[in-house]
Parts: C-alpha cells; sequence; structure tokens
C-alpha cells in the first residue's frame, strides 16, 4: 500500500513488496513458519499485480503443494491453515470487495478494508474452533494497524542492512519503527479492551457452520451497503418471485367450499356478495338448539 500510495504502478509497486519480503526474510531468519508466511504473502502480492483471481489461484495451489511436499508436517498445522485461507481470501475476494467500495474513496484506504475483510472471513470458522468467541473488533483494529506495519518492516529491516556502515543511523531507524510497533501494541490493547471485545462463540462444528453463515452474511452486508441501488432492487425481484411462488402454490392447492358468493384466490379474501352478514356464519355451533324446560316447584331444592 505504501508503493502504490506513491503512485507507482501495479507490477513496480509489487516488485518493491517482494524485495522487502525477501529482506525481512534474511533479517529474522527462514523459519518454518517465517517462509511459510513470507511464501503466501508472496503469491498474494503476485495475484493482486496480475489482475487475475485464476492465475494467483494457480500460484497458490503450487506453492501449497510444494510446501507439504518438503514438510508434510504442515498438513496438521493450523498456523499452515489459517495462512493459506487468508491468503486465498485475499485472491478470490479481495479485488471484488476492492470493487463495491465506490471509485471516490482512495485505492489504498479501499484496499486497506478489503484485504483484511476478505481475509478473515475465511479464517473466522477455523478461529472459532481454536477459540471459542468472536473478536468484535478485529477488522477496525487491522484497518487502523495496517499503516504502521509498513514503516516497522521497512524501517526495521533498513536498519539491520545499514548498522555495519552507519550505527547511528540505524539506531535513529530503530528508534522510529519501534515508536510505530507501540502504536500497533497500543491499538491492540484498545480494541481488546473495549465492551464486548470477546463475546462467547459456539463450539465444535456448530460454532464452524454458525461463523461461516456470519462470514456469508457480512459480505452479503457489505455489498448491500455499497450498492444500495443494486438492494433496492435484489428486495423488490425476491418480493416479486416469493409473490410469485405463493400464488402458483395457492393455484395449485384444492381450495375447501365456502358460503355462497365467496371466491377465494391469492392471499386476500373479498368480502362476500351479501351484506349485513358475518363472514363466518354457523348454523348449529355444537350446542342444543332445544330450550330447556323448566323446572318444577317440586324439584327446587328445600321444596315439600
Amino acid at each position: 500500500m505504501a508503493a502504490r500510495s506513491l503512485r507507482l504502478a501495479r507490477i513496480p509497486a509489487a516488485a518493491v513488496a517482494l524485495a522487502g519480503l525477501g529482506l525481512f526474510v534474511l533479517m529474522v531468519g527462514p523459519d518454518a513458519s517465517v517462509l511459510r508466511a513470507s511464501l503466501m504473502g508472496a503469491v498474494a502480492v503476485a495475484a493482486l499485480a496480475g489482475g487475475r483471481a485464476g492465475r494467483g489461484l494457480s500460484f497458490l495451489c503450487l506453492a501449497v503443494i510444494a510446501l507439504l511436499l518438503v514438510a508434510p508436517e504442515l498438513g496438521v498445522s493450523f498456523g499452515f491453515l489459517l495462512s493459506v485461507l487468508a491468503t486465498l481470501g485475499i485472491i478470490v475476494l479481495g479485488r471484488s470487495v476492492m470493487g463495491w467500495i465506490p471509485a471516490r474513496v482512495p485505492r489504498w484506504a479501499a484496499a486497506a478494508v478489503a484485504v483484511p475483510l476478505s481475509a478473515q472471513v475465511l479464517c473466522g470458522p477455523v478461529m472459532v474452533v481454536l477459540q471459542p468467541q468472536f473478536s468484535t473488533y478485529s477488522l477496525l483494529a487491522n484497518v487502523l494497524a495496517a499503516p504502521l506495519v509498513a514503516p516497522v518492516t521497512v524501517l526495521g529491516t533498513a536498519a539491520v542492512a545499514i548498522l555495519p556502515i552507519a550505527p547511528w543511523l540505524a539506531t535513529v531507524l530503530i528508534g522510529v519503527a519501534g515508536f510505530f510497533a507501540g502504536g500497533v501494541a497500543a491499538i491492540a490493547r484498545f480494541t481488546a479492551g473495549l465492551p464486548g471485545a470477546a463475546p462467547p462463540w459456539p463450539e465444535g462444528v456448530f460454532g464452524l457452520l454458525t461463523m461461516l453463515l456470519f462470514s456469508v452474511v457480512t459480505l452479503l452486508a457489505v455489498w448491500m451497503a455499497a450498492h444500495p441501488a443494486g438492494t433496492i432492487r435484489l428486495v423488490l425481484t425476491t418480493h416479486h418471485l416469493t409473490a410469485c411462488l405463493l400464488d402458483r402454490v395457492l393455484d395449485g392447492k384444492p381450495q375447501r367450499p365456502g358460503p355462497p358468493g365467496w371466491t377465494v384466490r391469492g392471499l386476500v379474501q373479498p368480502v362476500p356478495v351479501r351484506r349485513g352478514r358475518l363472514r363466518v356464519c354457523n348454523s348449529n355451533p355444537g350446542r342444543s338448539q332445544v330450550p330447556p324446560e323448566p323446572r318444577s316447584a317440586s324439584a327446587r331444592p328445600g321444596g315439600p
């Protein structure tokens, strides 16, 4: 996003991002988790730079197959699964979500919202299996912390590179990077302390399915908020189709005979032809129509 904010083209911006990713790997060391995350990040950057989700999906499949062949134990790692799902969400949904956001919003701001949203939509069902709670402000925290992550990575990597040549400059860069890192930690503490930050969520398969449904509803809500006119058309179309379906069901259903002058059709029952009568007239309500006979004086209590 920093390269795109400098108005670099898509391919040069992707090259800068990949170079920074490579320097980051050299700085922290080529551990398994670092290589996995770096490879997934490189696949996501290549997919966004190519502009085609199909190509990025092919890169992701190739990377996953290569990693599983080299380290089969990753197949039972939740960290690996989350990395793959986050990358898959960015590749498949990221560009679509960015397209939903109005054009008057800057593209870097649209990407700051679309990328974490598309990743969290697919990672959410797995996260509730690991920890049965809902992170209410996770998207807000990611959006707020996104501008601070790039300075931490770039300045920290640059400080390591120039440390042997100019230690004083490296110290300054590390201090600035530490300031931005403190900002990320402050955002995390602030959002974690907000009311309702981590409400409980159902466990097991039911929790996974409900979170999957919630993710689908979230995407639908984002689309509806970005397309109010399309939302109105969708509601009207759904209403029309539902009315047509109910009309067909009622037309094909055998109807009970009613009083004279009644015609039952559709959802509304018209007023009968005869005026001044109740809609439902039952001549025999189930009670005896013979009036009771008066009791004799001898049958009265206390009589002779």
